[in-house]
């Protein structure tokens, strides 16, 4: 049996299906044999593949395999099911926030934490856009936490720099979720100078509030840090010209003493 959850403008389904050895439910999407939109397509692809990289990851949706024989019409890709609820919709329902010092915050913020560090040091990929509250849902009763609807762009270069933008990435991403699971005030899109009004004014652990600032402005060290770089390439560069200048002048003054 089959229960259709979504039609995409593509022609994608998005369905429950049921594994045909052991009889569980699993989440399929039909991809139509004749697919002519090759953007949808390759994003599709980038989703299986990191999927596959964070196979042993528990905080991650996993890919099971595919079926090309089965339906004449669409070519099947099956994925687990992961269940849950947003933990925005949770607090935006109840009205309330985190206290810092609750063990629930501290259980989320350390699953958190190893979601985004299988993401950095696990996967390949790239992300596109942010990864937000809206990302971080909670079933079993607050003891499963899962990363969901993240949209996985193109390979990563594989340069010790652009992982270190990976890397700050994360860590700004990881700051603002827990900020707004702090704070009522915060709203995805806020800038950065907003977002430092609303920590200063969190009444919340001084250590905490230290390292939510660190990572939050992780970016901003990396910045500094290719700045500085940079800068010490042009002065290499400026040096290295005058030396050869210096030294083409000097063999013209010797050149003009011969004669």
């Amino acid at each position: 049996a089959l229960k259709v959850i979504k039609e995409y403008e593509t022609g994608m389904l998005k369905v429950i299906a049921y594994c045909a050895d052991k009889d569980f439910p699993v989440e399929c999407y039909q991809i139509p044999r004749c697919f002519p939109h090759f953007d949808v397509l390759n994003q599709f692809y980038n989703q299986i593949g990191a999927c596959k990289q964070l196979l042993k990851s528990k905080h991650f949706q996993s890919y099971l395999g595919f079926d090309d024989m089965t339906n004449e019409d669409y070519n099947l890709y099956f994925f687990d099911i992961k269940k849950g609820k947003a933990l925005q919709q949770l607090l935006n329902e109840t009205g309330q926030v985190l206290r810092d010092d609750q063990q629930l915050f501290k259980f989320w913020a350390k699953e958190l934490l190893f979601a985004f560090k299988d993401i950095t040091y696990k996967s390949t990929y790239t992300i596109k856009g942010d990864i937000t509250l809206r990302n971080m849902y909670i079933s079993d009763l607050g003891i499963k936490v899962y990363l969901k609807k993240i949209k996985f762009g193109e390979l990563r270069d594989e340069t010790i720099d652009f992982h270190l933008q990976v890397e700050a990435k994360m860590l700004n991403n990881f700051a603002k979720i827990l900020i707004e699971m702090l704070s009522l005030d915060y709203k995805c899109g806020f800038n950065d100078y907003a977002i430092d009004d609303i920590l200063y004014a969190l009444d919340i652990d001084p250590e905490l509030k230290a390292i939510i600032y660190e990572c939050l402005h992780a970016k901003d060290k990396i910045a500094e840090k290719e700045q500085e770089t940079y800068d010490n390439e042009i002065n290499s560069f400026i040096h290295q010209e005058r030396a050869l200048k210096q030294k083409e002048d000097k063999e013209a003054s010797s050149q003009d003493t011969e004669m």
